[in-house]
């Protein structure tokens, strides 16, 4: 054995900041430190309860201190402040460092919240290390090197954004999110690389990954911009013409910037000023520009110099409304192109031969948001976005989705080899389900695993599989199936007679079985709460708090249910309607094909092939978001409870096959409706009274 892993026991018992380690926290510290000793790298599943975080701080601050350097990544804002605070609470006398994304700093130059795209054009800004030695304010600045290059900033006036990431270039433990270091890590890297790499909540790596890499083209949002710069910039005679079109179609006064969207039923962001009113809008704008000038030549005329916009031939309203309305002809061309597309269907990049001549448009909307202190500069993104499409590589499957075109990376596991780039990697989460396919699908290549146990008592909790519930796979039947469905869940819901969370793949499945237990409430007995389409993270997060105070019966779907803790008596039953298989979309399509290809060329059978293909993709997918949904029930030792999967699939092979391939841990009873509604209270009768 290591003559290390004695000294590093010393350590952890030292620096564990309560009486007693559990079993599972020192075996998971044990083997961090050994996979780190060894070069290799490590994923490790430890359910709720462990005490994952502190049983990688630990070892994270033995080797920190011994010189290495360490990166944190998580997912979510709520869990890097938390592993801050806990490292922060643990004694040391290392640097360490928090980086959130731009989006959340404050902007001195322009007074608002931070952007990335307009921090990248401020070329002029002082609030950034430049070659003056001396700030405004008077003050010496400090020096820093980085590739040779030498730069001066104040520690009084440096923007928040560049004082953080200053402050991660010589940490010795830096905590920041998935996205952020794929956008960064070649500059937080620039003066010391990183040693260790650790990764929270790492099944949630895959996709935080997909969508930093994804290209999505929207036409709708740059329109939209488009048309409250044109009213921003617009003389006075020109706004008394828009007054009246507002009048005309109701809308409010555009002046006030406020975006407004309707939701269409996939969920794509709409603007809810119709075709009828963006023609008559740029009409009394062509109008007025064409008295003056071509159209064509106004982009031409703008100078721009840093700072201010001016036309060297033109009235500068003319010029800069000229150029708008240039943008919006070659905008809404690319539009009509995207909308010609069938839905759901992979395109071809001959097909997209997008271009905007328009290079007056970024500087535009530069002093636009600069004089209406906001914080997005979607026009900006939507021509990078054009222009990035052209880069694309065959792992990239490109289609549309509502009004948006989206260009999606199929396989990651190449951006994220780039990212660990010689770092030992550790992954962990609460589920990750199958550990080795998780590893080859996030470029980790054959890794250590470790798989901890529960620390809570497995009697306290009964997985139900519904022997003759209803299989939720749509077909021509659907109608018929969600009836039974619901009849099912009502009569659990009433048996039960407990807080209870019900769970659903979809909002067409959620919102016919609110109507009926509505229909029905009065033989429930119980509040019935429902998630909405659309609701925003506080909405969601209030939500679940009066649920969790009063009582009742939550509908939701999977999505809202991931991170919910709901203790105790709060949430003793949760029923799961339909197994969440995802949607079959031209990203899941190409992966499963790419997959079954490489199957096939190692002299796997067809059959079998595309068997793996779909297990390592459709069935992964939904297996995880299973194990997320029964995990909801039991977060504390103290709670206990009953899910119940409505969806026959799950008694019939569904179960076992996550039981082979390693992501069901727990063992299930299979019992048909009736039974079940006479077992689930005498089960939950039982720690009721206790």
């Amino acid at each position: 054995m290591n003559r290390g892993i004695y000294e590093f026991r010393e350590y952890y018992k030292n620096k564990f900041p309560y009486y007693s380690i559990r079993a599972q926290q020192k075996k998971m510290m044990e083997t961090i430190f050994n996979s780190v000793n060894n070069k290799k790298n490590l994923v490790i599943e430890a359910p709720t309860g462990v005490g994952k975080t502190l049983s990688y701080l630990i070892p994270s601050l033995y080797f920190a201190e011994k010189g290495k350097r360490i990166m944190i990544l998580t997912e979510t804002i709520d869990q890097q402040e938390r592993i801050f605070e806990d490292l922060n609470s643990l004694k040391h006398n290392l640097k360490v460092s928090f980086m959130m994304g731009k989006s959340n700093f404050f902007c001195k130059s322009k007074g608002g919240k931070a952007n990335r795209l307009y921090c990248q054009l401020n070329k002029k800004c002082p609030y950034r290390p430049n070659k003056k030695p001396y700030c405004i304010c008077g003050t010496k600045k400090e020096p820093i090197t980085i590739d040779g290059v030498t730069k001066y900033y104040c520690p009084f006036c440096v923007c928040d954004y560049q004082k953080s990431k200053i402050e991660c270039l010589d940490a010795d433990i830096v905590v920041m999110n998935n996205s952020i270091y794929y956008y960064i890590k070649e500059e937080i890297d620039a003066k010391r690389n990183t040693d260790i790499i650790i990764c929270d909540e790492a099944h949630k790596l895959e996709g935080s990954i997909r969508n930093s890499a994804t290209i999505s083209i929207n036409p709708e949002i740059a329109l939209n911009r488009l048309r409250f710069m044109a009213y921003y910039f617009a003389p006075n005679t020109l706004r008394r013409h828009f007054k009246r079109l507002d009048d005309k179609y109701k809308h409010d006064d555009i002046l006030n910037y406020n975006y407004n969207y309707d939701n269409d039923n996939n969920g794509n962001k709409y603007n809810n000023y119709n075709d009828g009113y963006n023609e008559d809008f740029w009409k009394i704008i062509h109008n007025y520009v064409s008295n003056y000038a071509n159209v064509e030549d106004c982009k031409n005329t703008l100078i721009f110099d840093g700072e201010h916009i001016t036309s060297w031939k033109l009235k500068e309203d003319v010029a800069i409304l000229g150029t708008l309305l240039d943008g919006y002809y070659q905008i809404t061309n690319i539009k009509k192109k995207i909308e010609s597309f069938e839905e759901n269907r992979e395109l071809s990049k001959k097909d997209l031969k997008f271009k905007i001549d328009n290079k007056a448009l970024v500087p535009l909307e530069f002093q636009f948001i600069f004089n209406k202190k906001i914080s997005d500069m979607p026009l900006m993104e939507f021509i990078n976005n054009i222009k990035d499409l052209k880069t694309t590589n065959s792992n990239f499957v490109i289609y549309r989705n509502g009004s948006s075109l989206l260009c999606e990376p199929v396989l990651v596991s190449s951006y994220l080899k780039k990212l660990y780039g010689d770092a030992v990697v550790i992954h962990c989460s609460a589920t990750i389900g199958n550990l080795k396919i998780h590893a080859l699908k996030t470029g980790m290549g054959v890794s250590n695993t470790l798989v901890l146990d529960s620390p809570f008592s497995e009697h306290r909790k009964k997985i139900i599989a519904l022997s003759d519930g209803e299989d939720m796979k749509y077909d021509s039947k659907k109608e018929l199936k969600r009836k039974k469905a619901n009849e099912n869940i009502f009569k659990l819901l009433k048996s039960a007679k407990c807080n209870s969370l019900v769970l659903f793949k979809s909002f067409e499945d959620l919102n016919s079985a609110y109507k009926y237990l509505i229909n029905n409430s009065n033989k429930l007995g119980h509040k019935i709460y429902c998630y909405e389409f659309g609701m925003d993270g506080k909405e969601a997060k209030e939500l679940k708090e009066r649920f969790e105070r009063d009582g009742g019966i939550l509908l939701a779907t999977g999505r809202f249910a991931e991170g919910v803790d709901i203790p105790g008596d709060a949430l003793t039953m949760v029923i799961i309607d339909s197994l969440p298989f995802p949607v079959p979309t031209p990203l899941l399509n190409r992966e499963q094909k790419l997959l079954e290809e490489g199957f096939k060329k190692k002299n796997i059978n067809s059959k079998n092939a595309h068997w793996t293909a779909f297990l390592m993709t459709s069935f992964h997918i939904m297996s995880r978001t299973i194990v997320q949904m029964i995990g909801r029930l039991i977060r504390t030792e103290n709670d206990y409870g009953v899910v119940v999967v409505q969806d026959k699939r799950f008694n019939d092979w569904v179960a076992e096959e996550m039981k082979k391939r390693g992501y069901l841990k727990d063992s299930y009873i299979s019992m048909d409706i009736n039974k079940a509604v006479e077992y689930i209270p005498k089960f939950l009768n039982e720690f009721k009274s206790k």
